[in-house]
């Protein structure tokens, strides 16, 4: 960008111009004001005096304002220049270093922020493109953690399954039926991750198809509850559901919902401890703006450390950096069921506490 159609330019020319117009309207009103009233006081004076003409002297005073007056205003049009000039560099700097910040942006250095030292609308301006460009780095921090997490998931199913192919070929793994019910657990294993993964991105961008019909929720926990009562019987853990008959029929996607409260509990199952509790409530809560129902799942477990809360619903994001299977699955459950309450106008929130256990709200306004 040339000088020419710099702003800094532009916004001087202008200003300058607008001073050059006032000095040159007031020099000319000043001029015009000082001829007519002095001259007729020389002709009010000269009558008295019987002269009929100016003298040298009144000749020599005229010249000597007028060159003042000529003198006045180009010293003030330099320094209305010098002045614009700088107030708008002052003005305009932000900008300057905000565009310089922008083109680091488009080139790929996502972070790039710049000093917020104002509170004008150039200050907000600043302030939006930093929290802008800290958005845009983190994303690219989770895009590149998203690939390398789909990576680390695919690679052992597909290794175990390479592995057993090369030992088939070899002849070193028999070709019987219990090593191909092992690789169609690898398969179904990759395929469940892949089906996912699909489901999640429909999800964020609205495009995931939904089922809903006016369902009650007490079932669905009460059922949820029974199914996974075995379970519950095996680490020993105490299972207690709360019920709020007043809870009415909402419009839901029956299978979603299912995954949501399965996930949930399956999340409970494995990590509170062997005779700990888990409490399972509905209620309808009535608030001033309204009503709304929540789904309250609960547990007596470790709880979830204060750092790792805020990214508990993102992809792939575990508190066992190991990833040990034993310990968790993919990663990616929670997202999912975040992603599903949202596509069915509800939203899910999480508080926990490091040895106090955890709870898990999920909430559907009634309008």
């Amino acid at each position: 960008m040339t000088n020419y159609y710099s702003l800094v330019f532009r916004l001087t020319g202008i200003i300058f111009f607008l001073f050059i117009m006032t000095i040159g309207i007031l020099l000319f009103l000043v001029n015009y004001q000082m001829d007519a009233h002095f001259s007729h006081y020389l002709y009010n004076h000269s009558m008295e005096m019987g002269i009929t003409s100016h003298g040298m002297a009144e000749e020599i005073y005229v010249s000597s304002v007028h060159r003042s007056l000529l003198w006045v205003g180009a010293v003030m049009t330099l320094l209305s220049v010098f002045i614009s000039w700088i107030v708008i560099r002052w003005s305009i700097q932000p900008l300057q270093d905000l565009t310089e910040a922008v083109r680091h942006v488009e080139a790929g250095s996502f972070g790039e922020t710049v000093l917020v030292d104002r509170q004008d609308e150039v200050g907000l301006l600043a302030q939006s493109f930093n929290a802008m460009s800290k958005k845009l780095q983190y994303n690219d921090t989770m895009r590149r953690h998203l690939f390398a997490s789909i990576a680390h998931e695919l690679r052992t199913p597909l290794a175990i399954i390479q592995g057993n192919l090369e030992g088939m070929i070899d002849n070193v793994i028999p070709a019987d039926k219990k090593t191909f019910l092992s690789l169609e657990d690898e398969v179904l294993r990759v395929s469940r991750l892949v089906q996912d993964l699909r489901d999640l991105s429909l999800a964020e961008i609205n495009e995931l198809q939904l089922h809903c019909h006016p369902l009650q929720i007490n079932d669905l926990l009460q059922q949820a509850a029974s199914m996974l009562e075995p379970l519950f019987e095996e680490k020993q853990l105490q299972v207690r559901l709360s019920a709020d008959d007043e809870v009415p029929l909402l419009s839901l996607d029956k299978d979603r919902m299912n995954q949501v409260i399965y996930n949930l509990l399956n999340n409970a199952i494995r990590y509170v401890p062997c005779g700990g509790a888990v409490f399972i409530q509905s209620r309808l809560r009535r608030l001033k703006n309204g009503q709304r129902v929540e789904i309250c799942i609960a547990d007596s477990g470790p709880g979830i450390s204060h750092q790792d809360v805020p990214h508990i619903f993102e992809y792939f994001y575990r508190a066992e950096k190991s990833r040990n299977r034993k310990s968790g699955g993919s990663g990616i459950g929670l997202a999912l069921a975040r992603q599903y309450v949202i596509n069915q106008g509800g939203y899910i929130r999480v508080h926990s506490k490091e040895g106090k256990g955890t709870i898990f709200t999920i909430c559907f306004p009634i309008l």
